[in-house]
């Protein structure tokens, strides 16, 4: 049976609202198939977009106190800088063991800058460096004690990185002395 358009208009006036119907729920499930790709992404886009909102609102909330907080850095680094050796002002950084030495009482035996390769460097280069020390002092063990404390909440930064540790005269003598001998291997934090 062939469908001409004769008999399309004379169905039209014969069931006028059924056809109606029919072709309003084809434009409708044709537009809601088109919208449902569209809303996927704009789901997406959606999603984005708060995303990107709260990352403003968290740079905006951390932002409150930024520029005490510059300041504090600021403060910080130039204490941490004023802590700080140089390797090439060897007489001044031997000059703050010789205070040490002077303040704790210890009779220093030894003191020379590590050779090159004789404190490791190990892991990533960075921006300070340590300036090697090895040092031998000979005392009574508060005074030894007090030295250890004076390098380690000293003026500047200190890493032990070995010690050795004798005393002085032999077990059962008659006249055994109280001296102890330290000898250090350290790194004082630094600028090369």
């Amino acid at each position: 049976m062939a469908i001409d358009f004769q008999n399309l208009v004379a169905l039209w006036k014969k069931r006028p609202l059924v056809i109606g119907c029919g072709a309003l729920s084809l434009a409708l499930l044709a537009g809601s198939y088109l919208r449902s790709d569209r809303m996927s992404d704009l789901a997406g886009q959606l999603k984005t977009n708060e995303e990107e909102g709260n990352k403003i609102l968290d740079n905006i909330r951390n932002g409150a106190g930024l520029a005490e907080q510059y300041e504090a850095l600021t403060a910080t680094t130039k204490d941490l800088e004023s802590r700080l050796v140089r390797s090439s002002e060897r007489a001044r950084n031997q000059q703050y063991f010789y205070r040490i030495e002077s303040d704790t009482g210890v009779k220093e035996i030894n003191l020379q800058p590590a050779q090159a390769g004789q404190v490791p460097q190990k892991g990533p280069k960075t921006l300070y460096t340590g300036v090697g020390y090895t040092i031998s002092v000979k005392g009574t063990f508060r005074q030894i004690l007090d030295f250890l404390d004076h390098l380690e909440t000293g003026q500047h930064f200190c890493r032990l990185v070995s010690a050795t540790v004798a005393r002085e005269g032999q077990r059962g003598a008659a006249e055994a002395t109280n001296a102890i001998t330290l000898t250090l291997n350290l790194e004082l934090m630094g600028l090369p």
